[in-house]
């Protein structure tokens, strides 16, 4: 019996601010004012040396760029490794990473200047400079973004655990997240809490960690 073969129709028609790569489809921002955002950074560079990127420039992975899924572009951002307190300010001209565990592809560069180009990823924040963006707003005050550290483990599994335990304690609403850092002997897991909104909603976080015995809360403040 001859296999039954379905009419296949036309595929869905992508919108104004969607993209689709291996069968994804990606929602642009249209905005990208006031952005802030903490999450694992990755890099690209020799492959794709002199590779036209997605605003059709030519990739040069010894300058200071980026890729980003959603943000504008181009949008020029301040990225701080969290691991060393590093800061650059990269201009993102490209689109990726596809990879749902990463919010930042950077040159080789950029990675280099952040001190892990001899690793993968790095944990970081990324802040749009919305001066540099938007000079017609004038200069805009951004609020310091704080946030929690409460647990590093070498076991991935270790820190599932503690997210879990984590998420019941803080308030409905408050992110908590697991970051990768990778380390000379391995790999470490962190989980962070944050951005919270002020040092008020900072001391009460730390105190249901406190009280629920689930270690010391360390502070991270983003200026």
């Amino acid at each position: 019996m001859p296999p039954i073969i379905k009419p296949v129709g036309p595929k869905p028609k992508l919108g104004p601010n969607q993209y689709e790569v291996f069968g994804q489809v990606y929602e642009t921002m249209q905005e990208n004012v006031g952005y802030l955002e903490i999450g694992i950074a990755s890099w690209y560079g020799k492959k794709f040396h002199g590779r036209l990127t997605a605003m059709g420039e030519t990739y040069d992975m010894f300058e200071l760029t980026a890729a980003h899924k959603a943000l504008p572009l181009p949008t020029v951002v301040k990225v701080t490794n969290l691991d060393n307190g590093r800061s650059i300010i990269v201009r993102v001209n490209d689109r990726g990473p596809f990879h749902d565990d990463r919010l930042i592809d950077l040159s080789w560069g950029a990675a280099r200047a952040l001190g892990f180009e001899n690793q993968g990823t790095a944990p970081v924040v990324i802040e749009a400079l919305d001066e540099v963006n938007h000079p017609e707003l004038g200069k805009l005050k951004h609020p310091e973004s704080y946030y929690l550290q409460v647990g590093a483990f070498t076991s991935r599994a270790g820190a599932v655990k503690q997210l879990k335990e984590v998420k019941l304690a803080v308030p409905e609403g408050v992110p908590a997240r697991i970051l990768t850092s990778e380390i000379k002997t391995g790999v470490l897991y962190k989980v962070w809490i944050g951005p919270l909104d002020d040092q008020k909603e900072e001391s009460l976080v730390a105190l249901r960690i406190r009280d629920r015995n689930l270690g010391k809360a360390l502070r991270v403040k983003v200026e």
